[in-house]
């Protein structure tokens, strides 16, 4: 049984569902497991540094706060892994989708301290970074389904790395929150 190695090992388009074609666009690194872990990095970093006031701060009305969308990312990382295991191992139910801004109200981070988030945060992306080193070349390639469109392991990984690179591009562009790229 041969592991995967994580190098060059991009999902074809007919992996995923368009809608998530800007995710993966944004992984433009060789080694997609190597950009959660230094994303990982980041977000521990920009998360010790923050204030509460930072924390709470939202750029526009209606929009999330810097501790919200910390939550979302678990949450979002949460759920993709979850897909990715059922995939994984062979699922053939079409696995749900979710409305991000119902979690995101329903999950109160707003009354969560950044200690909290940041434990959460680091024993989720830990334990992403364990299960996606744990597949093997052929489970990666494993398509299902989920939210009734295909989604392939592989697929998923990069989504996770995409769509956290899009947060924090948003956390620098329009919170002015400095990420720490070393």
């Amino acid at each position: 049984m041969a592991f995967l190695t994580w190098d060059e090992n991009h999902p074809e388009s007919t992996e995923y569902n368009d809608f998530y074609e800007g995710y993966i666009s944004l992984v433009t690194g060789p080694n997609v497991i190597q950009m959660l872990i230094q994303q990982g990095q980041q977000v521990y970093t920009l998360i010790k540094r923050l204030t509460n006031e930072q924390a709470d701060y939202r750029y526009a009305a209606g929009k999330w706060s810097v501790r919200e969308v910390i939550g979302h990312l678990i949450d979002t990382e949460r759920i993709m892994a979850y897909r990715a295991l059922s995939i994984a191992r062979g699922e053939r139910q079409s696995l749900p989708g979710y409305d991000q801004d119902d979690y995101v109200e329903q999950a109160t981070f707003g009354q969560r301290s950044l200690e909290s988030l940041s434990a959460e945060y680091d024993a989720q992306r830990n334990a992403s970074v364990s299960l996606f080193n744990s597949f093997t070349g052929e489970q990666i390639t494993r398509t299902g389904t989920a939210n009734d469109a295909a989604l392939s392991v592989r697929a998923i990984v990069h989504i996770i790395a995409g769509h956290e690179r899009h947060h924090l591009d948003i956390l620098r562009e329009k919170y002015d929150i400095e990420i720490n790229s070393d």
